[in-house]
């Protein structure tokens, strides 16, 4: 998915029993939990998910502190959610990716995920100012699509970026079964090259 122009009124900010936290080395195993409760990694182990975390993210610690974001429930005293402001490649240039938005179910239907999509996007605003920002997610991630539609974000038919497959006719075809007929078409009638 690939977002031109941000929907600034799908924005959400930070209510106020919650915080936005930046990554701290301790908070690996934060990540991972969030991660495993929000249904990502099923079948791996902790030591797997580490090493995935550390190789995506680790190799320049100066940036996972300034673009890894938690959201604490400040009334639990629990982080509940997590997304990344990451960068990838496209050619030449780097381009900004929205990167392993999860909510822990408990909290899920709550807005925290657009706190954090909000977020990041506003991060990304002060980091790049109006470029397209990017996104790969699965068809299974339905819900997920349908908010980041809200946001701007288009399914893109043949576009991608970095290492990521583009899947559009797939996709399309699981999405067809799963969506409501109303936002099925939205989301057809949105996509982009």
């Amino acid at each position: 998915m690939r977002c031109d122009s941000i929907d600034r009124n799908a924005f959400s900010e930070v209510e106020e029993c919650f915080s936005i936290v930046k990554y701290r080395p301790e908070m690996k195993s934060v990540w991972i939990e969030i991660q495993k409760a929000a249904g990502q990694f099923d079948g791996y182990s902790n030591a797997d998910i580490a090493d995935y975390f550390e190789k995506t993210f680790l190799y320049d610690s100066s940036e996972i502190d300034e673009r890894c974001f938690f959201l604490k429930d400040n009334v639990e005293e629990a982080y509940i959610g997590t997304c990344c402001a990451w960068f990838s490649n496209k050619g030449k240039r780097i381009v900004p990716v929205l990167h392993w938005l999860a909510v822990v179910p408990t909290h899920r239907n709550r807005g925290c995920a657009r706190m954090l999509i909000t977020y990041a996007l506003k991060y990304f605003e002060q980091k790049y100012g109006k470029q397209a920002v990017y996104l790969h997610t699965q068809p299974e991630s339905y819900q997920a699509i349908k908010l980041y539609n809200d946001f701007g974000f288009n399914i893109t038919k043949e576009d991608s970026y970095g290492h990521a497959v583009n899947e559009y006719e797939d996709a399309m075809d699981i999405l067809k079964e799963v969506m409501n007929s109303e936002a099925y078409k939205r989301l057809k009638n949105t996509a982009v090259q």
